[in-house]
């Protein structure tokens, strides 16, 4: 009865152990799914906010461009009134100056809320945003990677290998490459 307590042993510690192989394959695998929609999640971030940003700058420098016209349309016609007073009349006056009103009003609201008009800096600021962005993806593509590595040495390793060939039956992952960047570097290791 000894021998076959000991067997029964064995053969628990064998499939305690298998499961716990199996297991830790699954949960590596699993962290490796993570992180690639990691991946996907950045550059669909990239792809909603980038477009929403260059909206703004665009906006906001045809809103310059209209106030700058705006501007020079009510310098032309102050110079205009200067160069022949005898030929204004009053309604060519309190035409200029409703016009005058109208125009400095848009322009203190959009000082109050703007108060520093300058469209270099929102495309400054577009231009980190993408940069930051590009950063992000790269920066999940890494953990991505890393998660690859660490779950395909996992199944390759022995005995995980034969636990995976037997029971898990999962391919090795995929590591993220950019071909091109490969090329660009004009070296190819020999693994």
């Amino acid at each position: 009865m000894s021998d076959l307590l000991v067997l029964m042993l064995i053969i628990a510690l064998i499939t305690i152990f298998s499961v716990r192989m199996h297991n830790n394959i699954i949960k590596k695998y699993n962290r490796m799914r993570q992180a690639w929609a990691d991946v996907i999640v950045q550059v669909r971030q990239k792809e909603l906010v980038i477009p929403k940003i260059e909206k703004i700058v665009n906006e906001h420098k045809e809103f310059e461009s209209t106030v700058l016209t705006e501007i020079t349309k009510m310098r032309a016609l102050a110079s205009d009134l200067d160069k022949s007073p005898e030929t204004v009349s009053p309604q060519t006056l309190k035409n200029y100056k409703d016009n005058f009103d109208t125009l400095f009003k848009s322009i203190k609201l959009t000082v109050e809320n703007y108060p520093d008009l300058k469209s270099i800096n929102l495309y400054r600021d577009l231009a980190n945003q993408i940069s930051e962005q590009e950063d992000n993806i790269s920066a999940a593509i890494r953990i991505y990677n890393s998660n690859v590595a660490e779950f395909n040495t996992s199944i390759e390793e022995f005995p995980n290998n034969y636990i995976n060939k037997t029971f898990t039956k999962k391919n090795p992952g995929q590591p993220f490459e950019h071909e091109q960047s490969s090329i660009d570097i004009g070296f190819t290791p020999t693994f």
